[in-house]
């Protein structure tokens, strides 16, 4: 989303139709996630793994 943004890792950012059952279910299995967010390109969390790789989770406007 900012190609400008180096976090020293890799990201990734994948779509949902489904983001508030996405976020249930992440939060539900105890994945470390973010706050839902309403960004300019629709709303998106974000969560990472166990390795402190982040990712985000977008649903498009």
């Amino acid at each position: 989303m900012s190609p400008d943004m180096n976090l020293g890792t890799p990201s990734l950012l994948f779509y949902t139709d489904e983001l508030d059952q996405t976020y249930t279910t992440f939060k539900e299995n105890g994945v470390p996630v973010g706050e839902l967010v309403e960004a300019s390109i629709g709303r998106v969390f974000n969560f990472h793994d166990p390795e402190d790789n982040y990712f985000a989770i977008l649903e498009q406007k």
